[in-house]
């Protein structure tokens, strides 16, 4: 049933490894953040740099976060008076984009790469008009009905914020711990072999994925069960609060569990990128090609199990079920159902993309506008990557 009254914690197995990575890394970050900071800080001074404080860092991220939070109200507000501007505006933003950078690339004397970005952006065009448009109208209907949900929860953004705070935080986390740990193992590693230089760089990439796809999916899991009861019309004045508890309670094992499905999958990718990477620069070309077409297989594969698990979490958002009979729910819907409703669902992608660029450009702005004002030049790029970044989330 939708929505029971009681839910048991499903999964709970996964909970534990990830709690023992997440406490790993931040431990490790502590422990290494002093002498990173004053390796980056003799670096500054020897090369005249000069570095931003952290309340400045803080201050400019910050503005550039709340501009792009706001930015991303506003779109949902043109998505609710004018969704069928918004949908065309989307799925046409890409083509014309592309080829406006062929004509740009053409002026600068590059033909033939930009004579590719024009073709390309005109058989996309083709695609929108010629294959896509009967789905066009039901798609605008969905933009519709998630703007309205959007407006009568307008707090919705607040756990955007949290995602992009947990984000970045895990982000940087990694980036210390793994720095710190290269800068003492790194003699180490580098005497190694081959294999165990693939194995560690699988696994940095696996912890990296494996936070920051569980920081995503318990907003996507929040999301799945507000929308689960506008439409059930269960518990619709806190959906918000007990959509956010289900996802960081009964069904945070499950979130767990399926980030690192995903997280495994993408860390073997990277891994076989880096090994195509240098095969390519040994000159094997052999070795090259069988390791390109290995790794279009493995992204095939990471893309459909990425998909596959954001319709599985819809179920453990609304019935409470383990990722696994989740999926074998989705399963049965992809294989029974009609799947056009799946195709109009890869139309809304775009209006997405859409948002996500309009509010990480307005975030980026503002957060560099902000740290310039500040503390000048050094603390722009600072605001522009934090605001830019919460804006993509948001």
């Amino acid at each position: 049933p939708a929505f029971p009254a009681a839910r048991r914690c499903r999964d709970v197995f996964w909970i534990l490894p990830f709690v023992v990575v997440c406490a790993a890394v931040v431990g490790a970050a502590v422990h290494f953040a002093p002498s990173i900071g004053n390796q980056v800080a003799r670096q500054a001074r020897a090369s005249d740099v000069k570095l931003p404080d952290a309340w400045t860092i803080i201050g400019a991220g910050g503005a550039g976060a709340g501009a792009s939070l706001l930015a991303s109200l506003c779109f949902a507000a043109l998505a609710k008076r004018a969704p069928c501007c918004v949908v065309w505006t989307s799925l046409l933003f890409g083509p014309f984009i592309m080829m406006a950078c062929g004509m740009a690339l053409i002026a600068f004397g590059i033909f033939f790469l930009g004579l590719i970005c024009i073709i390309v952006g005109a058989l996309s065009l083709a695609c929108v008009f010629c294959c896509f448009r009967q789905f066009i109208p039901f798609t605008i209907m969905i933009v519709e009905m998630v703007a309205s949900v959007m407006k009568e929860n307008p707090m919705m953004v607040c756990v955007s914020l949290l995602g992009s705070i947990m984000g970045i935080a895990w982000s940087f986390a990694c980036g210390l711990a793994f720095a710190g740990t290269y800068q003492k193992f790194g003699h180490s590693l580098a005497e190694s072999n081959g294999a165990e230089q693939y194995g560690i760089l699988f696994a940095a990439f696996l912890i990296f994925i494996w936070g920051a796809q569980v920081a995503y999916n318990v907003c996507h899991v929040t999301y799945c069960g507000v929308f689960g009861r506008w439409y059930h019309q269960s518990d619709v004045n806190v959906a918000l609060r007990k959509s956010l508890y289900v996802a960081l309670t009964s069904s945070f094992g499950s979130i767990c569990f399926g980030s690192f499905l995903v997280a495994a999958v993408r860390a073997l990718e990277f891994v076989i990128r880096q090994a195509r990477v240098e095969a390519q620069q040994d000159g094997n070309a052999v070795c090259c090609v069988i390791l390109l077409l290995l790794e279009c297989v493995v992204s095939c594969l990471g893309d459909m199990l990425e998909y596959f698990s954001e319709w599985a979490y819809v179920q453990c958002a609304v019935r409470g079920v383990s990722f696994i009979e989740a999926a074998r729910i989705t399963y049965s819907m992809m294989t029974c159902a009609n799947m056009q409703y799946v195709i109009s669902d890869l139309l809304i992608n775009a209006v997405v993309n859409l948002g996500a660029i309009f509010s990480g450009a307005v975030g980026g702005g503002v957060g560099a506008a902000a740290g310039w004002a500040i503390a000048g030049e050094s603390a722009a790029l600072s605001g522009a990557v934090i605001g830019g970044g919460s804006g993509l989330v948001a």
